[in-house]
């Protein structure tokens, strides 16, 4: 059942994770804290090397082009260059908003062009994931998409990776155009229980929308990954003549791709 109580704590995070950042910067400034911000202007490439293996399995370096003087900032496209530590692969994944804490940067790499090296394990927010977004037991990866979703949150892109069993074959399958795959990000709801995503859409005190979407699986390895929505909340303060009504809420049971009114459910918010 979609859950109408939600508990929005980002922006406390947020705030939080960010004085902390900043302190920690202050007190860096000489050494990592770039002073001449005119360096970050999308357009000068800063380099990442990350020095711990991620995941056991995988080694990532990082060419980034942030932007300083744009809201959100410290954000910019980046690509991203996995190599897999025990077999002969390699893939990079292009991201628009690609972010790290600003007190990694350093000015003199920068200028010189040499890579920042990195502990990702010391990352407070990491650009990117495994995990396992659609209940398959193997981790999709994950790229996080810094103040990318709906009211500053950020958005997700998700990469499913594909081995077959006692097989050469490795593929990186692009999600970021498949629902609900395309809409992830931080009020997004996993239910691993019950192999079930809840996703919210934001639109206002009483315009917002709640979907429900269930696991669907496939005997075919290559396939598997597909949701269907199965239930959707809709939340009004008019009536179908654009009369205010108060706030009002709508279930529909998804029969079909059709929507069936619970009216059992639907009613007046308290």
């Amino acid at each position: 059942m979609i859950n109408v109580n939600r508990l929005m704590i980002k922006p406390l995070l947020i705030l939080l994770l960010s004085v902390s950042q900043i302190a920690f910067a202050d007190n860096n400034t000489n050494d990592s804290f770039p002073g001449n911000f005119k360096l970050l202007d999308g357009k000068t490439p800063i380099f990442i090397e990350f020095t711990d293996v991620i995941q056991g399995r995988y080694k990532v370096d990082v060419e980034w082009l942030p932007i300083w003087d744009e809201t959100p900032r410290y954000n910019g496209a980046a690509k991203i260059n996995f190599e897999l530590v025990d077999r002969d692969v390699k893939f990079t994944i292009n991201a628009d908003l690609f972010h790290i804490a600003p007190q990694f940067i350093k000015a003199a790499n920068i200028e010189s062009k040499e890579p920042i090296k990195v502990k990702f394990s010391n990352l407070i927010i990491n650009p990117f994931d495994f995990r396992d977004v659609n209940f398959d037991g193997t981790d999709e990866l994950v790229i996080r998409n810094s103040n990318g979703g709906q009211r500053g949150y950020d958005s997700y892109s998700v990469y499913l990776i594909q081995e077959l069993e006692d097989t050469s074959y490795f593929n990186v399958l692009d999600l970021t155009d498949v629902m609900p795959y395309s809409e992830f990000d931080e009020t997004t709801v996993f239910d691993w229980d019950n192999g079930r995503v809840e996703m919210y859409y934001s639109r206002g005190a009483c315009s917002s929308i709640d979907e429900l979407y269930e696991r669907v699986y496939s005997k075919y390895p290559l396939k598997d990954y597909s949701f269907k929505l199965i239930e959707r909340l809709e939340r009004d303060y008019q009536d179908e003549d654009g009369n205010y009504i108060g706030c009002h809420r709508y279930y529909y049971n998804i029969v079909d791709g059709k929507k069936i009114l619970d009216e059992a459910r639907s009613g007046p918010v308290d």
